[in-house]
């Protein structure tokens, strides 16, 4: 199932998650992420509210999460955008 892929980052251990609230915090994107096999930790960025990256065992595992939690919607206002991050 490559259809629709195009133009998304190759796979990586390591995902890309935005738009998340403002409020978040790594124990808030730790509980989404940890119910997928792998998960290792979240590392947010505290100059850029809204990001975070994820860190998994294998390509497999976060690909895994990719798919079950893109377009998740956290809050009534946010949508999750995950995608795989940039090597």
């Amino acid at each position: 199932g490559s259809a629709g892929a195009s133009g998304l980052e190759p796979p990586n251990k390591v995902l890309f998650v935005q738009n998340l609230p403002e409020a978040a915090k790594s124990s808030m994107v730790s509980m989404l992420f940890q119910q997928f096999p792998g998960f290792l930790e979240v590392r947010m960025i505290e100059t850029k509210p809204g990001i975070a990256f994820v860190d998994f065992e294998t390509e497999e595992n976060a690909a895994a999460a990719l798919n079950g939690l893109h377009n998740f919607q956290i809050t009534p206002s946010n949508v999750l955008h995950v995608s795989f991050a940039k090597r």
